[in-house]
């Protein structure tokens, strides 16, 4: 018996969030929670959190606690579950008790959520597009990424004229919303090989051999490409009326989401965690929402024995409070930003190095939290 399991589905570039997180939660003393998920497209999870539209029938994933395997790291397997039938009439399948969505919820539906459903903003999830380590392209531009992945052969981009060579995501994936949106390409309407998750991607990639290493290019959440960048390059990309092309990063090697933090690089979402609540506005499961309030950075009681953040900001995620600009749509305009508690500092020391002045009680300038002195 799995110790409060919470069932979620959610997109496949969350998977290592997933991972770290739920090996955490397994482990967390004070409220011990289990996460039990399966992935699958964003808009295809918002239909079910809306519509209570599929159970989920097919086995699941979680990560193994330390008692049970302390050798367990983010890159072994996870453990298969067959979900329960908690309705008791035999019916297969649960419910999710969260749903995720790695973009905003308005890019699949125009559909208000029902009132039975709680939205919460969670970390920003970048994109990139990424070519095996032995392609020589370092950068891509709007209006090349617009003729290639538009018009294909036809584009005429050298080197990216093999379309069977342009490694995509099916029409209901983040992944691809994301970047249609920020290219002006409608999804559905792009040229390539497409693939239902992003390990299909990655293997496509890092199976291009000989010429094909040079012609091949596939789109990858930035979660996903971090864990793999000993066998692929992401490139730099220059928006439309950008004068330069911006890596997510500060340079191509760090992991710092500097770019995307302060809107040099513009292929980035918002992650929306839904979880149900009741007629007045409260959880329906509260270890649902305590789980969604951890990755969004909100306090939680009790009080785990881990940081949140840390495990947000090793994933590639960036949290709401160490960005300093926003949107309103998906590829919608970019406007700075300042968020009312700020975590740069925290941030950038998981992430690179924290340039800000460490404190333990108070600061002289800015507001002591999590051991340095943030601006506010």
């Amino acid at each position: 018996t799995l110790d409060n399991p919470v069932y979620l589905q959610v997109g496949d570039t969350q998977s290592n969030l997933m991972k770290q997180l739920g090996r955490k939660l397994r482990d967390n003393a004070p409220r011990p929670i289990t996460l039990v998920f399966i992935t699958s497209g964003s808009c295809t999870n918002i239909d079910v959190m809306y519509h209570r539209s599929a159970r989920i029938t097919a086995n699941m994933q979680y990560v193994p606690s330390l008692a049970e395997d302390p050798t367990w790291t983010p890159t072994s397997a996870t453990l298969p579950c067959t979900p329960p039938s908690p309705d008791g009439a035999g019916t297969p399948g649960v419910f999710p008790d969260i749903g995720n969505s790695a973009l905003f919820n308005s890019a699949c539906t125009t559909e208000a959520p029902p009132a039975t459903l709680a939205l919460t903003q969670g970390p920003a999830q970048a994109y990139v597009m990424a070519v095996p380590k032995l392609s020589q392209q370092t950068a891509m531009t709007f209006e090349e990424a617009y003729f290639v992945f538009g018009f294909g052969t036809a584009g005429m981009v050298t080197p990216w004229m093999d379309e069977t060579q342009l490694f995509i995501r099916t029409v209901t994936k983040s992944t691809v919303l994301a970047w249609a949106a920020n290219i002006s390409v409608p999804a559905a309407q792009w040229k390539g090989t497409r693939f239902d998750g992003s390990s299909m991607v990655v293997a496509a990639l890092e199976g291009a051999a000989g010429a094909a290493a040079e012609t091949a290019v596939g789109i990858l959440g930035a979660e996903v490409y971090d864990a793999r960048r000993q066998t692929l390059t992401a490139l730099a990309f220059r928006a439309s009326r950008q004068y330069a092309a911006y890596y997510p990063d500060s340079t191509s090697t760090s992991f710092d989401k500097q770019n995307v933090r302060d809107g040099h690089y513009t292929v980035w979402s918002p992650t929306i965690w839904m979880d149900n609540v009741d007629a007045g506005g409260a959880p329906t499961k509260p270890d649902a929402r305590y789980v969604i309030d951890l990755i969004a950075g909100k306090p939680v009681t009790p009080a785990p024995n881990f940081s949140a953040s840390e495990v947000v900001a090793r994933v590639g995620l960036v949290p709401d409070c160490a960005m300093r600009v926003t949107r309103t749509f998906e590829g919608g305009p970019l406007q700075l930003s300042a968020p009312p508690i700020s975590c740069t500092c925290k941030f950038e020391s998981v992430v690179a190095s924290s340039a800000c002045e460490t404190c333990t009680t108070s600061c002289a300038v800015g507001v002591c939290r999590d051991g340095y002195c943030e601006e506010k």
